[in-house]
C-alpha cells in the first residue's frame, strides 16, 4: 500500500538512565546499567528484588525545564498532574521532550489534525493495589481512582495539556503495545487522516500482585542475583532466566513528511515500513513463524528484503524461550547473512519496560542513529546463537542504512518497524 512518508521530528524519555534524551544516548554509548536490588515496601510481600527503577524524578522540577517554551501547557500540566498517579505524570513528561524538540506548539495548539496514541493497558496497577487496601481497611478510596483506572484517561490528560483535539486512543498489546500504537500512527499518517501523532509509552506502574504473578509464570529474573544486579539481565545469553522489570515511558512526534517539511521541523528519522501477525495463541508461548511474517510484513511494507537491514534491535527479553525464538527467527530471515546484520538488546541496560518498551528502544534506535553508534550488549559472554551477528561488550561506531525494531507479548503479538535515516 502506498502512502506518504512518514518521519519522526521529536522524542523524549524518563527511564533508570536518564530523565531524558541526551543523558539517555550518553548512557547507552556507555553501556550503563539501570538495574538496582530494590527493598518491598513496608507491610508489602515480595522481599527484596532486582529491577531498574526511576530515581530521584521530581515532576514539578522537570515542568520547570519547560516553563519558558511552553508556558501555557506547564500551567495546564500543573493542575492535571497535581492528583495524577505515577504513570500520567511520566507519560507527560517524555511527551514534553518529543513535542518541545519537535517545535510542534504552540502553533498546533487546538489542532485537529494532531492525533494521541498512549501505548499500554493495565497502566496503575498500583493504584488498584493500595485502594484495595485501604477499603479492606475500612478507609476511603482515593476519589480520583474512578478516572485514574481507566487507561483512556491518560489520553484525556495529554489532549487537556496539549491542547491536542486530533485522533486518539490507547493501544493494548502487552509488551508489544508500544511498536503497535507507531504502527497505528503510521497508517493514520499514510492515509491522510492526520498531520501529526503523539505516541507515548505509558510506564507499567506494577504492584506486588503483577510481580508474583509474572513469578509464578516463570518469566520474571532475577532471583541469586540480588548482590549482582547489574548483571542479572542477560539477554541472549546462556545464563538468562527471566526479564527484570524496568520502569520508563517514552515519545515520539510522527508526522508526514510534507507537513514536517512546511514547518522547517527536525527530522529523526523515518518509518520506513510497518507490520503486525498474530500467533492465534493466548500464552506467552514465543512463535518463530509469527516472529518471521512480522518481520517479513514490515520489510513488504516497505518495498524492500531482508538484505537492506543491516541492525536489529531485538525485542530480546533475557527469558530462554523468547530469546531462543527471535534468534530462530532472525537466523531463518537472514539466512547466509545472519552473521553480517549487527544485533543488540536495549533491554540489557534500562530492564523491560513492558508497554513502554516499544517506545522507548524505538527512542534508543534513534540515538544510535544520531549518534553514530551501536550500544553494547551488556552481560552476553555465552551468545546462544554463535551464527549471529551480535555487538560486543563495547559500543561500536556504526551509521545504519535500515533498522529493523521487534516487539512481541504475550497472547501472540508479534510486530516489526523499519526505521532509516529521514531523507530530507
Amino acid at each position: 500500500m502506498q502512502g506518504a512518508r512518514v518521519v519522526v521530528t521529536g522524542l523524549g524519555t524518563v527511564n533508570a538512565l536518564a530523565h531524558e534524551a541526551a543523558g539517555f544516548a550518553a548512557a547507552l554509548r556507555a553501556g550503563a546499567c539501570g538495574l538496582r536490588t530494590v527493598e518491598a515496601r513496608e507491610g508489602e510481600p515480595g522481599g527484596r528484588r532486582v529491577m531498574a527503577p526511576i530515581r530521584e524524578f521530581s515532576w514539578q522540577d522537570d515542568l520547570q525545564r519547560h516553563r519558558e517554551r511552553l508556558p501555557e501547557p506547564v500551567a495546564r500540566a500543573r493542575r492535571v498532574l497535581r492528583n495524577a498517579g505515577e504513570s500520567v505524570r511520566l507519560s507527560v513528561a517524555a511527551a514534553f521532550q518529543a513535542i518541545g524538540s519537535a517545535g510542534l506548539l504552540p502553533a498546533a495548539a487546538g489542532s485537529e489534525r494532531v492525533g494521541i496514541l498512549v501505548a499500554g493497558s493495565n497502566l496503575q496497577q498500583r493504584d488498584t493495589w493500595e485502594n484495595t487496601r485501604r477499603q479492606a481497611a475500612g478507609r476511603a478510596i482515593n476519589p480520583r481512582y474512578g478516572l485514574a483506572f481507566l487507561d483512556s484517561g491518560q489520553v484525556g490528560c495529554l489532549g487537556e495539556i496539549f491542547a491536542l483535539r486530533g485522533l486518539g486512543y490507547s493501544v493494548g498489546g502487552a509488551s508489544a503495545s508500544g511498536s503497535l500504537a507507531i504502527f497505528q500512527a503510521w497508517h493514520w499518517l499514510r492515509s491522510g487522516l492526520l498531520d501529526a501523532c503523539l505516541v507515548v509509552g505509558a510506564n507499567s506502574d506494577l504492584s506486588p500482585l503483577e510481580l508474583e504473578a509474572f513469578e509464578l509464570l516463570g518469566a520474571l529474573g532475577g532471583a541469586g542475583w540480588e548482590d549482582r544486579p547489574e548483571q542479572a539481565c542477560r539477554p541472549f545469553d546462556r545464563r538468562h532466566g527471566g526479564f527484570l522489570w524496568g520502569q520508563g515511558s517514552g515519545a515520539l512526534l510522527l508526522e508526514r513528511q510534507e507537513a514536517a517539511a512546511a514547518r522547517g521541523a527536525p527530522l529523526l528519522g523515518e518509518i520506513l515500513g510497518a507490520a503486525v501477525a498474530m500467533d492465534g495463541n493466548h500464552l506467552p508461548d514465543s512463535s518463530a513463524e509469527g516472529e518471521l511474517r512480522a518481520m517479513r510484513g514490515a520489510l513488504a511494507a516497505a518495498g524492500l528484503g531482508p538484505e537492506a537491514v543491516d541492525y536489529v534491535n531485538a525485542h530480546a527479553t533475557s527469558t530462554p524461550l523468547g530469546d531462543e525464538t527471535e534468534c530462530a527467527a532472525l537466523r531463518s530471515l537472514f539466512g547466509a547473512r545472519a552473521g553480517a546484520v549487527r544485533v543488540n538488546a536495549t533491554k540489557g541496560l534500562t530492564g523491560h519496560c513492558l508497554s513502554a518498551a516499544g517506545v522507548v528502544e524505538t527512542v534508543a534506535c534513534l540515538l544510535q542513529l544520531e549518534g553514530g553508534f551501536l550500544h553494547p550488549n551488556r552481560n552476553l559472554v555465552e551468545p546462544i546463537d554463535p551464527l549471529l551477528g551480535f555487538v560486543g561488550a563495547r559500543a561500536e561506531p556504526a551509521s545504519p542504512r535500515v533498522m529493523l525494531k521487534n516487539g512481541f507479548g504475550f497472547g501472540g503479538f508479534n510486530s516489526s518497524l523499519l526505521l532509516a535515516p529521514a531523507a530530507a
